[in-house]
């Protein structure tokens, strides 16, 4: 079976996204954060010239005018900021993540108290989770490059993974017996 060129295009720009973050790591996502932002920028920079324009008397001719300048202006400055906000976001996630997984594990279980045997002592589930999450948000912030290369390169390798589990039956070049040189 060949597959149409809409699929066989959507199915290349995949694998170009999966192979960036799996070898480019942390060039790419700071690339990539600073598109994101720049888009979010721009959407908000653009309605909000758009619902403060009539406040000001500026009506429906020059509004795309008006609107285009808020996009551009709150492209440049959601950029800016999605950049230099980048390595507080990321290591609040991870530490809120490894947060909330330490409290489901530890709560799960109907467990009262955990042992700290280097404090002599015992603590809530909840206070054994911030504490992990504590702990992750120090490791993270310290060692941020290694970890965002890491993090980017096996979310690049599971976007690989999903693609050719996805697309396996319809496209001949994921199927095992074209590759082992079966037929």
């Amino acid at each position: 079976m060949v597959p149409d060129f809409f699929t066989a295009t959507v199915v290349a720009l995949a694998v170009g996204v999966g192979f960036a973050f799996t070898y480019f790591g942390y060039s790419f996502v700071t690339q990539l954060t600073s598109l994101v932002g720049g888009l979010g920028g721009a959407l908000f920079g653009s309605f909000a010239a758009r619902t403060l324009a009539p406040a000001f008397g500026i009506g429906s001719p020059n509004l795309l005018l008006v609107s285009l300048v808020g996009a551009l202006l709150g492209g440049l400055i959601g950029s800016r900021v999605a950049h230099s906000a980048q390595r507080f976001a990321i290591v609040g996630g991870s530490a809120l993540a490894a947060a909330s997984a330490a409290y489901a594990s530890f709560g799960s279980g109907g467990v009262e108290t955990i042992a700290l045997p280097m404090l002599d002592g015992a603590a809530d589930p909840l206070v054994g989770s911030l504490l992990v999450g504590g702990v992750t948000g120090i490791l993270v912030w310290r060692f941020y490059l290694p970890f965002l290369t890491v993090v980017t390169s096996l979310l690049g390798a599971t976007i690989l993974q999903q693609l050719a589990r996805q697309w396996g039956n319809v496209l001949p070049v994921f199927q095992a017996d074209d590759i082992l040189g079966r037929s």
